[in-house]
């Protein structure tokens, strides 16, 4: 099994402390695989940005260690990059002008899941989410957070983006953090009921997309 990794997750495992899950986590499920503009993103842009430098080290060093591999910089992913980024972008608009929804980090790892065969997509930021798996939820959030100005949603436009990514599978920080619970593959403190919600919480307020209720679900699920 391949999953392409956004910046997103592994900024939330490393603000967490829950990066050396990952060697585990990849013995388990398969490649880990992340984009050269990812990798830019969380660990070159912001190596000397005393901020972010421990999360960038973090990251740097499971790179090193090849826990996660990086792929890019051939032409076919850029170009498959920028078509995606055009799509994806032009998909809703406001009184005629396009709506900016995905940056080129999302759009590169959506490329990559096709030109690798990878089995799903890891990201926590919902907008990218909701565009591959339910537009017309992101419509209505969109609705809602321009006090239901006139969003236009181009069906022709979704088309041509759905061929380009294929049928995506997402899953967030949060359920391969939950994956590794239910496996076992975490340190035996960690099992816990009260220590999997707080883990939980902390990937949420470090940016994952997930709801006050679906972590409700997973603890009940355990």
């Amino acid at each position: 099994m391949k999953i392409v990794l956004d910046s997103g997750i592994l900024i939330g495992f490393s603000q967490t402390c829950f990066l050396p899950l990952m060697p585990e986590i990849k013995k388990n499920i398969g490649e880990l695989i992340v984009t050269t503009g990812v990798k830019y993103e969380c660990v070159d842009r912001v190596r000397n940005n005393m901020k972010y430098k421990l999360s960038s080290l973090r990251i740097e060093e499971y790179i090193d260690e090849f826990v996660f591999t990086v792929v890019g910089g051939s032409k076919e992913l850029n170009e498959k990059t920028n078509r995606i980024l055009n799509l994806s972008n032009s998909i809703f608009s406001i009184n005629n002008n396009p709506l900016h929804l995905v940056d080129f980090g999302e759009a590169e790892c959506l490329a990559l899941l096709g030109l690798t065969n990878a089995d799903c997509l890891a990201i926590d930021e919902r907008t990218t989410r909701m565009l591959v798996e339910y537009p017309e939820g992101l419509l209505e959030v969109l609705k809602r957070k321009y006090r239901n100005k006139k969003i236009v949603f181009n069906a022709e436009k979704y088309e041509k983006f759905k061929e380009e990514i294929g049928n995506v599978s997402v899953i967030r920080s949060v359920d391969l953090l939950s994956y590794a619970y239910e496996s076992k593959i975490i340190p035996s403190y960690m099992l816990k009921k009260e220590y999997l919600k707080s883990a939980l919480y902390a990937l949420k307020f470090n940016g994952c997309a997930v709801s006050f209720e679906e972590i409700d679900e997973y603890i009940n699920k355990v």
